[in-house]
């Protein structure tokens, strides 16, 4: 038997009565679901790293199914995405010579190092005002090649 994921029952009506999923709609939900949990799945690389060596990569209706997916850009679906990474990946794995990469330790380590580079920083506040040559009363701040100088005048 197969296993299928755990869906919620539907909300209970204002009449205390519990409604009744079709089998059609309760079919529809299961793949929403499996599809959703897929394709979040691509915001880690080591995940497009396994699929990579288990040669997923080099089957046409794997590639045909991610293709499918870009579905989850529209604006219906993509409020379900936790983890918008996936898109990016989504998008990269269109192409041949990013999924033959996807093979090789060495590139996802790569893949890796980015991401976590970004996350620690993408929320990382700017100091306030930083413009070239802005002065406040008693310091001036000088900013060249991402870098900041402060000045007194005093």
């Amino acid at each position: 038997m197969q296993q299928h994921p755990t869906i919620l029952p539907p909300p209970i009506l204002p009449d205390g009565t519990q409604p009744i999923r079709s089998e059609e709609k309760e079919i529809n939900l299961i793949r929403f679901q499996a599809e959703l949990e897929f394709i979040q799945c691509l915001s880690n690389p080591q995940y497009i790293h396994s699929l990579a060596i288990q040669g997923y990569f080099s089957k046409k209706t794997f590639i045909n199914y991610l293709n499918y997916l870009e579905y989850w850009r529209k604006p219906n679906y993509i409020k379900f995405i936790i983890y918008p990474t996936c898109l990016i990946y989504l998008t990269l794995l269109q192409s041949e010579i990013f999924r033959i990469r996807c093979s090789d330790i060495g590139f996802i380590n790569e893949l890796i190092r980015v991401g976590i580079k970004h996350h620690e920083t993408w929320r990382v506040e700017k100091p306030p005002s930083i413009t070239n040559g802005i002065k406040d009363e008693k310091t001036e701040i000088h900013v060249d090649n991402n870098q900041v100088h402060e000045e007194d005048e005093g």
